[in-house]
């Protein structure tokens, strides 16, 4: 089949000062064996010479639409700068650090078009350090809820861990989940909206392999990198009280939301009851 006859895929990959490991992010992702992908390469004012191998893929292969902010304005507004230009029928976002199996994408895209409940589809994950290697002290669980109601889809998008935010989805699901707003915990919301829609599926024959850095970071050191690197415009609350509005959020989700009244009602029990107890048992950790 003819790669433009395929569901086109669109890749969002905000970077900055990526230079290290970039190059081997690029390789392979434009060595999927699913054709049909479009690169969406965002540099964020790097100085480490991130931007001169953006410039080298992007001169070399045409499937990546390459740009460099004028001026730095974080991660959180570099990834939706993205998603904003994307037009792809599918889209997922990666990181300039990661690495993933060569048919990550293709196994993705079939699953999605084979079951439309599927709100997204995700391949198994691994940490791995400097040099590539499996990092087995820290393995990461995964949950498939295929099958499963609305209220219990919720529960283990709130439990769970929050790789599927790399999953693939249709790309317009992806615009209209509220990422515009810039508060700590977004990624909950995220998963609580997508679990409102449809199911998340876990493929587990493919692999993503995300690059561990965090060695040395403790939660409250994590705590000002959110407020400081990854968000730039929190409200006074979210510097004193990082997770205050995240309950109200997540509680509008629910709200907004076009499942039944009956299952708006589980939901927020689940998300009432549910949400604290998430935050008291992270609290402090490493991840």
């Amino acid at each position: 089949m003819a790669a433009d006859t395929l569901p086109s895929v669109g890749i969002g990959l905000p970077v900055y000062n990526n230079s290290k490991y970039l190059s081997k992010t690029l390789d392979s992702l434009l060595n999927q064996t699913y054709p049909n992908i479009i690169i969406y390469l965002s540099d964020d004012c790097s100085d480490d010479g991130t931007d001169d191998i953006c410039e080298y893929y992007a001169a070399k292969d045409k499937r990546i639409k390459y740009s460099r902010n004028e001026k730095n304005i974080g991660p959180s507004a570099n990834s939706k700068k993205i998603l904003a230009v994307a037009s792809t029928d599918y889209f997922m976002f990666a990181r300039g650090h990661e690495l993933v199996s060569q048919k990550l994408i293709e196994e993705c895209v079939q699953i999605l078009e084979q079951d439309k409940s599927i709100v997204v589809a995700v391949g198994r994950t691994f940490w791995i350090d400097e040099e590539d290697n499996i990092l087995l002290d820290k393995p990461v669980g995964y949950y498939d809820t295929r099958g499963l109601g609305v209220a219990i889809r919720c529960l283990f998008a709130l439990w769970g861990n929050h790789e599927y935010y790399y999953g693939l989805t249709q790309t317009e699901i992806m615009k209209n989940i509220r990422l515009k707003r810039d508060i700590i915990g977004m990624d909950f919301i995220v998963m609580l909206e997508m679990a409102l829609i449809g199911s998340f599926a876990h493929v587990g024959s493919s692999t993503r392999y995300r690059r561990y850095h965090y060695g040395n970071e403790t939660y409250r050191k994590r705590m000002h990198r959110y407020k400081t690197v990854s968000y730039r415009h929190l409200k006074v609350i979210d510097h004193v009280f990082p997770f205050a509005r995240l309950p109200y959020h997540l509680f509008l989700s629910v709200l907004k939301s076009d499942v039944s009244t009956g299952d708006k009602i589980k939901v927020l029990l689940v998300v009432l009851f549910n949400a604290p107890l998430r935050y008291l048992v992270s609290r402090g950790k490493q991840l």
